[in-house]
Order: C-alpha cells, then sequence, then structure tokens
C-alpha cells in the first residue's frame, strides 16, 4: 500500500502535468496565489509550499510582488508524447464527467439566487478571440452554481477535471485547434444557461450541459487522433490517477474500510482475534500510528472491541466503547461522509442508469436473483454498501469507478451517526420505508424497466442524505460546514 500522500503534493502533481503536456509554456504568468487558491480549493498555506517547490525544481521563477513566471522548456514532441499517454483516461474523464456533473450543476442552480450579479460577469458579446480565456469565463461561471450546495469535495471534482482534460494548443501540429471559442460565443452559451437556471428548467438544463461535455470529449478524441500522427512512436500508457480526493482521505481510513470489508467478508470466521497492529503494519506496509488509528476507527464506530493484552476480536452487542479518535477528525470527517452523501443523492439517477444500461439480461436475472436471496437488511448502512458495491461494479467508466472507491472509503465515518443518531418514529419509519424500496429493484430488473430502478435507486439516496443531514444537524457542532439541503 503506498504512503500517505500530502495534499500539497497532490497540487504539486497536478502543476507538473501542466508543464509537461504544454498548458503551462516556458514565459507564461502562473495565475496568482489567490486565484490558484480557488482553482484548487485549498489554502493559502499550502499553495505558498507549492510555489517553493517549484521554484527549488527549476519550473518558475519568482520576484516580489510579481507574478511567478514558468521557466521550464520542453520540445513540441515531448508535449505531444505527454498527451498521448493520458489520451484513454482523458477520454474516460470526459464520458464520466458527462454524467457526474450536469446533475450536479443543476442541483446548484435549483439553490443559486443570485442571478443579476451572474449576468453582470457575462464576457462582452461583441468581442472576438480565440484565447484560453472564454474557457476560464465559463468553467467561473458554472463553478457559481456550485457554491450553494456547500460541499468541498464537488468543487474538488470541478478542479480535477478542468487541470486534467484540459488539452493545449501544440502549433506543430499544423491542424485547426478544435476548441477554438470567441468570447461572443461564450457569452451566448451562458446567457442561454443562466436563463434556463432563472426558470428553473432542470431537463433542459441538463441536456444543455451533456451536450457540452460529450462535444468536449469527442474534439478531445478528434484531436489526439491527429496528434498521434505526429508521433512517430506511441508512448505507453500512463497509470491512471484522475481524482485522488485531494489527499482528504486519511491513509488509516482506507485501512480501517479494507479490513472491515474482510472482516464482513469472513475471512477471519475461523480467528478469534483479528490482525493486530504489528501485523497490520507488515501486511499494508503503514506505520504504527496508521495501523493504531485504523484500530482506534473500527473501535470507534463499534465494529471492535480491543481486548486489554489479548487482542482485537469482533463487537457483539456490548455497549460502545469511548471514542478513541480526535473530536476534530471525527467532526471533519463525519461531514466529509455528509459531502459524499450529498453526491451520491444528486447523481444516483445517472450513475444507477448507467449501471442499469452495462448490465446484460442475463447479469439483470443474476442480480435480481441476489437481491432476492438477501436476508432483509438490518440497517441503512447495509443497503447503501449494496448499492454502492453494485455502481462500483457496473458502472463502465474507470474515472468513475475510482471516485466511487474513494467514496466508499469515506462512508465509513457515517457509523459515527450510531452515537448521535436517536431513533425516533420518524427514522425507525424511514429504514422500514427503505428496505421496502429496495425490496422493489429485483422486480425492476427482471422487469428491464430501468425508469422504475433508477427511481427507487435515487429515492433511497436522496431519503438516506436527507435525513442523515437532519440528525447531525441536532447532534453536532460546526453546522454551518454542513452541506446543503436539496431542493
Amino acid at each position: 500500500m503506498k504512503a500517505e500522500t500530502h495534499l500539497y503534493e497532490m497540487v504539486y502533481q497536478s502543476m507538473l502535468t501542466q508543464f509537461y503536456n504544454g498548458t503551462l509554456r516556458c514565459g507564461h504568468s502562473l495565475p496568482s496565489q489567490q486565484e490558484l487558491c480557488r482553482q484548487y480549493n485549498i489554502g493559502i498555506t499550502t499553495i505558498r509550499k507549492v510555489m517553493r517547490m517549484l521554484e527549488e525544481n527549476g519550473f518558475i521563477r519568482t520576484a516580489s510582488g510579481k507574478r511567478a513566471v514558468v521557466c521550464f522548456n520542453d520540445k513540441d514532441q515531448a508535449y505531444i508524447s505527454t498527451l498521448l499517454r493520458r489520451r484513454e483516461s482523458i477520454s474516460d474523464v470526459c464520458r464520466g464527467l458527462e454524467i457526474l456533473m450536469p446533475s450536479i450543476y443543476v442541483a446548484g442552480a435549483r439553490l443559486y439566487t443570485a442571478y443579476d450579479k451572474l449576468e453582470a460577469s457575462l464576457p462582452a458579446a461583441g468581442r472576438e478571440t480565440d484565447s484560453y480565456k472564454p474557457y476560464i469565463q465559463i468553467n467561473q461561471f458554472l463553478t457559481e452554481f456550485l457554491i450553494p450546495l456547500n460541499n468541498p469535495v464537488i468543487l474538488d471534482l470541478r478542479s480535477d477535471m478542468e487541470h486534467y482534460a484540459w488539452i493545449p494548443y501544440l502549433s506543430v501540429s499544423d491542424m485547426a485547434y478544435p476548441y477554438t471559442l470567441t468570447e461572443g460565443y461564450a457569452c451566448s452559451f451562458l446567457l442561454h444557461v443562466l436563463s434556463l437556471a432563472r426558470q428553473k428548467q432542470d431537463r433542459a438544463l441538463s441536456d444543455c450541459l451533456q451536450q457540452i461535455y460529450r462535444g468536449m470529449g469527442k474534439h478531445a478524441a478528434d484531436y489526439l487522433d491527429m496528434l498521434k500522427e505526429k508521433c512517430p512512436e506511441v508512448p505507453e500508457k500512463d497509470s491512471y490517477h484522475w481524482f485522488s480526493g485531494k489527499s482528504r482521505i486519511p491513509l488509516y481510513t482506507v485501512v480501517a474500510r479494507d479490513l472491515f470489508k474482510r472482516t464482513e467478508m469472513g475471512e477471519f470466521d475461523s480467528r478469534i482475534y483479528l490482525p493486530s497492529v504489528p501485523q497490520l503494519m507488515q501486511e499494508y506496509g503503514i506505520s504504527k500510528s496508521t495501523a493504531s488509528n485504523a484500530i482506534a476507527l473500527l473501535s470507534d464506530i463499534g465494529f471492535v472491541r480491543i481486548l486489554d493484552k489479548k487482542g482485537i476480536v469482533r463487537r457483539k452487542g456490548e455497549p460502545l466503547p469511548p471514542v478513541r479518535l480526535d473530536e476534530k477528525k471525527i467532526i471533519d470527517h463525519i461531514i466529509m461522509f455528509l459531502d459524499i452523501l450529498q453526491i451520491l443523492a444528486i447523481c444516483s439517477n445517472r450513475l444507477s442508469s448507467a449501471a442499469f444500461s452495462s448490465l446484460s439480461p442475463s447479469g439483470k436475472k443474476e442480480k435480481a436473483m441476489l437481491w432476492s436471496g438477501y436476508p432483509e437488511p438490518g440497517s441503512t448502512a447495509l443497503i447503501v454498501q449494496i448499492l454502492l458495491h453494485f455502481l462500483k461494479k457496473q458502472i463502465p467508466y474507470p474515472c468513475l469507478q475510482n471516485i466511487l472507491d474513494q467514496f466508499d472509503d469515506i462512508l465509513i465515518w457515517g457509523h459515527y451517526m450510531d452515537r448521535v443518531k436517536t431513533q425516533t418514529a420518524e427514522s425507525k419509519a424511514l429504514t422500514r420505508e427503505m428496505r421496502r424500496l429496495f425490496s422493489k429493484l429485483p422486480d425492476a430488473l427482471l422487469q428491464n424497466d430501468e425508469a422504475v430502478f433508477t427511481r427507487i435507486f435515487s429515492s433511497i439516496f436522496i431519503m438516506l442524505y436527507q435525513d442523515s443531514r437532519e440528525q447531525l444537524l441536532h447532534g453536532m457542532p460546526c453546522t454551518e460546514r454542513f452541506p446543503a439541503a436539496l431542493l
């Protein structure tokens, strides 16, 4: 298992990608540090550390009171090779974002109210330019729709999308640049988007944004195909790195989640004790601190008991043990748990549609038989686990599988809700309703009814998010950091 990666390292690698693929060319000025903070959704301390690293390694030069200037330079052929190594993953990201992002923008637009301010920020319709500026204007405009959702994970997704999928123009290509835009076109497009948002025409707005992502993917594929003709040797593919969650998920969470799943699948049924801290250190290649925190997390959520001088065992009905992890860490990650649930509540309709469509008729029958054979789920957490596993297995795009894998890791923090959630009549009724809805999914699969399947799938995540948020509002501090309720 990899060592834990820090936030500044992820931003550093993202900027290196832009140097190596020719987006940031020698002599270009970088955005200001404040602009970089907004682009990457990070603090000034982190961006200053990144800038120092870039200067020390010869990629930029800085001067007091001025913007940093790129001093890295390479041959055009090297820029082409870098882009071609990411060719398949860029195409996959574009297809995956067509599923994910339009729903998120529409959900934010439902909450948005400052339309006059947004209209005043539109570019001048009469100006014509082939520069990168229209893309910046479109990104900044659409990002305004994301702000009301109050969800930093969504801003991370947007930031990573912008920096990973962008393809710069390389003059050596001797071909028309497919991303050429004018400010007049940008203004016309954004006025149309603004009109749809103001009138709450959700379906039309979603269709409009889907077309943009579909067009972006097609242009990217066509341009990279033409660049390939300029590269006599096809470079090896890069390993898949898109969206790493900006290192906001600690490594011990990943270890705890993996150990949780292994235990649930019966791997340790023949043993009295689960792996010890030294055993985890050796097996996962992690530090003592990381292994100890993973066990502390499993203890805090009531999954294991730590027996003094004996070992670690499954908890079986005993009272919840005292909390071991730092309170601030717990609060931060429970809020991130809500952030993830909000995204799943917004996107589960389209995600489940893509997963449903990827199943063959025999696959649908097999899945229906499997789900029908489950005993009635005893908790909403088990229902979510089943549905998320389905999405991860059936979604046909690696970028979305990668995102869902990381979401799965953070959802383990939701078990802390057992310490604050009260079993009211309403919450018990909600659990019964989610069980009832889950029981209808096999029939929808057998009848090949995608509309019913996706509606039920989406309803479960929406109900869970709204209930979890409402429960935590009454039992936690820092509620101003909670993601927004959905309309």
